[in-house]
């Protein structure tokens, strides 16, 4: 019976809970814009900043940022409503509406912060959005970009980000939400379901399934839908960028990963064949070994 009511989120672990299973030994909580923010500072060198995309956390980076940090000092955080940040409340206690407006200035002020003067970028999905606008915006802190599978563009919704456009399925996942929706929303995102570790799967499950994250969703999808995210200001982007994508990503479908790569003035694609939405959990080798070489090739032109 708790296994059937914790796969509805009826039950679940305190946040207590989720820190002792998916804090790292680098997390820290960060105040930034009324939230305590979980960020993980790793490594030294040239500091490299990881966004990840909607309904994830800093956790997906991991295999990516286990090669990075020989290298770079790696700067991953949890958006708000996501991972062990949590949602950002109003006056009253309910989590407040989150547009495009409130995640620049987040970003913004978290960067500030935590004095990131000069770094590189990278990000995934809406992460990747977040990546290359912040590039587009402030050219004097990113030397660098790499776009993963980018928001940027209009498009239709995915079916499990339209679901919580539906106000009474918004207002449903207050109280309850199917485990085995959020499981086939994970194996969506992948090229190759076989790819995806249990441990991951259990991760994902346990950091959304969290009622106060869950509750929270519906007020940030209009991220998505409310207006434009500024597509017209790619071709203003000025430093270089690397652009990886799936070839199997049905989200944010491969045409525009081309068209971001068209847009971008000297950028480069890489496609990644039968790979999904997030090729830094499904082919992370290969993420890593891109990245590096990419952040090296920064450093050659700046001693050049």
């Amino acid at each position: 019976m708790k296994a059937l009511l914790n796969d509805f989120g009826l039950m679940g672990p305190s946040f207590d809970e989720l820190k002792r299973r998916h804090a790292l030994p680098s997390s820290r909580w960060v105040k930034c814009m009324g939230v305590d923010v979980h960020v993980s500072i790793e490594g030294s060198g040239p500091d490299v900043v990881m966004v990840h995309g909607f309904a994830a956390h800093l956790r997906t980076w991991d295999d990516v940022a286990a090669v990075l940090v020989k290298q770079y000092r790696v700067i991953r955080f949890d958006l708000p409503p996501f991972g062990l940040t949590g949602p950002l409340l109003d006056a009253q206690g309910e989590p407040r509406k989150l547009d495009v407006a409130f995640y620049q200035e987040f970003v913004d002020t978290l960067l500030d912060t935590l004095e990131i003067r000069k770094c590189v970028m990278i990000g995934n999905s809406f992460g990747g959005f977040l990546s290359w606008d912040q590039a587009q915006r402030h050219p004097e802190r990113v030397r660098g970009a790499v776009l993963s599978d980018a928001v940027a563009y209009q498009q239709p919704l995915p079916i499990y980000i339209q679901l919580f456009t539906i106000k009474p399925i918004a207002w449903l996942t207050k109280h309850t939400i199917p485990g085995f929706l959020l499981r086939m929303a994970i194996s969506d995102v992948y090229g190759d379901k076989s790819k995806i570790k249990p441990g991951v799967l259990a991760r994902y499950l346990d950091l959304f399934m969290y009622k106060p994250n869950r509750s929270a969703v519906g007020k940030m999808v209009g991220v998505f839908t409310d207006g434009e995210l500024g597509a017209d200001r790619l071709p203003s982007i000025q430093c270089k960028t690397l652009i990886i994508w799936g070839s199997d990503d049905r989200w944010v479908k491969p045409a525009m990963g081309e068209q971001m790569h068209n847009d971008i003035p000297g950028s480069e694609l890489k496609m990644y064949r039968g790979v999904g939405h997030i090729p830094m959990e499904e082919m992370p080798e290969r993420f890593a070994q891109d990245c590096v070489a990419f952040i090296e090739s920064l450093s050659m032109e700046t001693v050049s």
